[in-house]
């Protein structure tokens, strides 16, 4: 009897096997690239947050608006999809607005937000001390409406307020849908810098509100450091899933 002579190709069994090593390895590519893609796209939102947020508080500290802005007020930037800004005045605010982008960056860990919390409580507690103030006196300051003690006196070259802006952009975890993550960044910056008005503007409300106005209102000094005095502090990246906005 003649031996069988083995048929040329490759069985059904051989061609899914090969089939399967095949889409495993597309697969596997597949997928590094998404999240090479992922992490390409958070880096350069990121880094386009803290453009943004360096942008805006370079022109609070020109003086360049013709309003003053609005503490609190989230505003959209349609150039930019999902990308908004908060501008926050006044030490509350600037220390409310801290401890919301920290307790979002913590997320649900219970160690972490007791972290932010007793880091909040420090920050406070060394503000009071710097300003000779008990704790319960502080935090009677603290509620003082920054919008009310701006608009009692004229602004100022040599009167600060600390100054926040916060940048939240889409967050591209798809264990968190919807919501953002946050950029902060502060300073401190005079009240004339914030008003947007010139020295001579200033001299005009001050003299109208009954007060004294500065000397050498007009001449060169940076209206947002007061010719000479400290100028912004350093910015500040906190990270994290804020809440949907």
């Amino acid at each position: 009897m003649t031996p069988r002579q083995t048929e040329g190709g490759f069985t059904l069994i051989e061609a899914l096997v090969a089939l399967g090593i095949v889409a495993t390895i597309v697969i596997s590519y597949i997928g590094i690239r998404t999240t090479a893609l992922i992490d390409a796209t958070q880096a350069r939102n990121w880094r386009l947050a803290r453009e943004i947020a360096e942008e805006k508080m370079s022109e609070l500290q020109a003086g360049a608006r013709e309003v003053p802005p609005t503490s609190g007020e989230t505003v959209k930037l349609p150039d930019y999809e999902g990308f908004e800004f908060k501008i926050a005045i006044g030490e509350s605010e600037v220390a409310d607005i801290e401890a919301e982008v920290g307790a979002a960056a913590a997320g649900n860990s219970e160690e972490a937000n007791e972290r932010v919390d007793w880091q909040r409580d420090r920050e406070d507690y060394r503000r009071a001390q710097s300003r000779g103030l008990s704790a319960a006196d502080y935090q009677d300051k603290r509620e003082e409406d920054v919008a009310t003690r701006l608009a009692e006196k004229a602004p100022s070259a040599t009167e600060f307020e600390e100054i926040a802006v916060v940048v939240y952009f889409p967050k591209l975890d798809p264990e968190y849908p919807g919501q953002k993550d946050a950029l902060l960044v502060k300073a401190r910056m005079s009240t004339l810098a914030l008003s947007g008005l010139t020295p001579e503007q200033a001299a005009a409300i001050a003299v109208s509100k009954g007060q004294t106005p500065e000397s050498g209102a007009g001449g060169s000094g940076n209206p947002a450091t007061g010719g000479g005095a400290a100028n912004p502090g350093g910015a500040s990246n906190v990270g994290g899933g804020a809440e949907g906005k």
